[in-house]
């Protein structure tokens, strides 16, 4: 797409993005005095008109170039994790310094109008993943949401079909009810310092723990380095298997890379599957 033509569409977008956030806001203002009805009004707006305020916004904050890498890529490799949660150990030192504290986000948590979210497309993508029935932690100080981890559970453990399409792209065949899949962790630019990051993820997983859940899977990307230092360095969650994953806006497809490095451990039956493609929105 050529800059001036980039720029117009921006531009565009831009000026759907005010009447997109007055509905919202006109909601969240609502949700306040009518709670959870009000908050299922914002779950039901188009999704479609959600993408553009986060496109839009995205692209404000990082540019075309970011957002091309995002959505159109050849062979980017993806890093599949795990974490024995029984390995955990409280790390609270770095959120109590700064004054940061751990939030459950749920439907009510968003209805009651206490919090604010620092960056406004983390605020819509919490509607959608609560739409589309997955749970989540937020990062927050003073009542303002500066982070945000999110998880899913699958209550079919052999049926494929009901795990979250990460885990089906990544040729899961089954899943016990005790597993978590972690996934979209984000700590606003400003917060990123004095092990901050690594500390939510490990506090996010303490708090899933405390629910029942033994194990927590998740994937980074290998050319994301400070995703790696936090995830692998820090947490030392230990990685299961590498692909390779392209994609071409809304397609993607992966091909396992290497052979499984989890240990001497029975072969786990989702190694077993051959790659998957699948049809995934933005």
């Amino acid at each position: 797409m050529r800059p001036n033509k980039g720029r117009a569409w921006l531009q565009h977008l831009s000026s759907r993005t005010p009447q997109i956030e007055r509905e919202f806001s006109d909601l969240r203002s609502k949700a306040g005095l009518l709670g959870v009805v009000a908050l299922e009004q914002v779950l039901m707006l188009n999704d479609a008109r959600m993408r553009v305020a986060q496109v839009t916004e995205f692209v404000r904050s990082n540019g075309w170039r970011s957002l091309f890498k995002e959505v159109l890529f050849f062979r980017r490799t993806a890093i599949v994790v795990e974490k024995d949660l029984s390995e955990l150990t409280e790390r609270s030192k770095p959120l109590a310094s700064a004054k940061l504290k751990l939030v459950e986000i749920d439907k009510d948590m968003l209805s009651s109008g206490i919090y604010r979210f620092a960056v406004n497309s983390r605020y819509l993508k919490a509607l959608n993943y609560l739409k589309h029935g997955c749970g989540g932690y937020a990062l927050a100080r003073d009542n303002v949401v500066v982070g945000d981890t999110w998880h899913y559970v699958s209550e079919a453990a052999d049926d494929p079909r009901g795990l979250h399409e990460d885990l089906q792209r990544f040729g899961f065949t089954g899943w016990s009810k005790d597993h978590v899949y972690t996934f979209d962790i984000f700590v606003a630019t400003a917060e990123r310092k004095g092990g901050i990051s690594a500390a939510f993820q490990n506090s996010a997983m303490l708090a899933l723990r405390s629910k029942g859940y033994t194990r927590a899977y998740g994937f980074y990307w290998a050319d994301n380095i400070p995703a790696q230092w936090c995830t692998r360095v820090t947490n030392k969650w230990k990685e299961v298997r590498a692909f390779s994953v392209s994609r071409c806006l809304m397609f993607k497809r992966a091909v396992p890379l290497r052979k499984d490095h989890a240990g001497p451990e029975k072969e786990r039956s989702w190694l077993k599957n051959v790659a998957v493609g699948e049809k995934k929105g933005i």
